[in-house]
């Protein structure tokens, strides 16, 4: 059978490119092969109401940042995959995790892309605990499991996933059938003894972590660290917990002795709070179940040369355009002949809807080179009439906002109608894109 290594699609004979995923050199031949079982006792089925719930007692990172975007900490046999383009920290984070949780029970970092030596200068640089780390060079995960089995080590973290392999699959490192071989192996160890794994993963160029999805799906808890290699802060956010909320972020700063907790994040996402700027707007998104107050900044110009480009930072570029349609239409703003550019400050990726409104008024305040009103906030969502819509938690987003200080806010109108009445905010709700306008320019 042939497997692409991008996308798992599978095929009888070799194509020079995948079906699925248009890659090209992707499908490599594999040998159907069986994962060496892990024996487990076997439990009779019972009826739902004569289950206890599971004890799922949490265990701290002593990280507070970690422990939020987990649901509280970490569970007995769970399993988390972090992933991560390469140097952005990913090694860096586990090795101060795994030195904090070694306080707490026997801990195994398993290394088989870098020697101990390596890992020895490295937490020495960070100043992490030493004394109570096991760690063990090795890439096959039979002589693991038997180490962490004879020694009853209480966490264990993989580094990495594409380059282990499981005990009776054949293929290379890091093609698919090693990848699944190994997170089933290892999933299998992590429910059998009640431990807790960590693995790490890497990325590909669209940003996904490396190996079929099944991966993802095997796996309890996923995320993803990002960030800009040039930039000090990375992100870290969960896009799967099954003991936990998604979608939550936490916020770590690069510095000299490693990864720093970032708690207050006005400094990061809000440079320019105190000061007013053609072609800045501050908005508030939620990540998760987390508001976040963040600028976003537009600059348009006159295009050079007859050659328009579109550019953004932080933002869906199909929905940049669609709002770039929408301004054009509605309001009889002309951008045909100008550069737009968009960046969301803080290397933050926003996906939220709300911030539409800010967005549009970001580019028109860049364009008429004129300022929004200072200390205020913008929530909406455009629809194609240039209409505002509905946005959710409403309130959760008015009381971030009255925290941090900001003076009022303007939200849709139809939102007016579930505004808590305790707070002190200037609250004005508008039904369009072109009523907001005329009233803050």
């Amino acid at each position: 059978m042939y497997n692409c290594s991008d996308c798992g699609y599978k095929t009888i004979k070799w194509l020079g490119r995948c079906p699925s995923c248009e890659a090209w050199d992707t499908l490599i031949e594999e040998k159907k092969t069986s994962v060496t079982r892990i024996s487990r006792e076997k439990i009779a089925p019972k009826l739902l109401r004569e289950i206890d719930e599971i004890a799922c007692s949490r265990i701290s990172t002593q990280l507070d940042e970690l422990d939020r975007i987990l649901g509280g900490g970490l569970v007995k046999g769970e399993i988390v995959l972090v992933g991560g383009e390469p140097g952005v920290g990913k090694s860096t984070l586990l090795l101060d995790v795994a030195s904090k949780l070694s306080l707490a029970g026997k801990t195994l970092y398993v290394s088989a892309e870098e020697s101990p030596s390596q890992i020895a200068l490295r937490a020495k640089r960070l100043g992490v605990n030493q004394d109570s780390l096991f760690i063990l060079g090795e890439d096959d995960l039979g002589e693991a499991a038997n180490y962490i089995q004879d020694n009853d080590y209480e966490f264990v973290v993989i580094d990495s996933v594409q380059v282990v392999r499981a005990p009776g699959c054949d293929g290379p490192k890091g093609s698919v059938s090693q990848i699944r071989g190994c997170a089933d192996y290892l999933t299998q160890l992590a429910k059998s003894l009640g431990i807790v794994v960590f693995l790490v993963g890497h990325v590909t160029k669209d940003g996904a972590i490396a190996g079929p999805k099944l991966l993802e799906h095997i796996v309890d808890c996923v995320l993803y660290f990002e960030g800009e290699i040039s930039s000090g802060y990375r992100i870290l956010r969960a896009t799967k917990n099954r003991f936990g909320p998604t979608g939550n972020i936490a916020v770590f700063e690069m510095v000299s002795t490693g990864l720093r907790q970032v708690k207050k994040l006005n400094d990061i996402f809000l440079p320019h709070k105190d000061s007013a700027l053609s072609g800045s707007c501050v908005v508030c998104a939620i990540e998760g179940l987390r508001p976040l107050l963040i600028e976003v900044q537009s600059l348009v110009t006159k295009a050079s040369f007859g050659v328009v480009r579109r550019r953004t930072l932080g933002f869906d570029f199909n929905r940049f355009s669609l709002l770039i349609a929408i301004i054009e239409k509605r309001l009889k703003l002309s951008l045909s002949n100008q550069d737009v550019f968009l960046n969301v400050a803080g290397g933050l990726k926003i996906s939220d809807p709300a911030v539409d409104l800010g967005m549009a008024l970001a580019v028109i305040s860049s364009a008429k080179e004129k300022q929004l009103p200072p200390s205020s906030v913008f929530i909406g969502e455009i629809g194609l009439a240039g209409e505002l819509r509905r946005v959710n938690n409403i309130n959760l987003r008015l009381k971030e906002i009255e925290r941090a200080d900001f003076s009022s806010c303007f939200i849709p109108e139809s939102n007016l109608k579930e505004v808590d009445k305790k707070f002190k905010l200037k609250i004005r709700g508008f039904s369009s894109l072109g009523d907001i306008v005329k009233e803050v320019f």
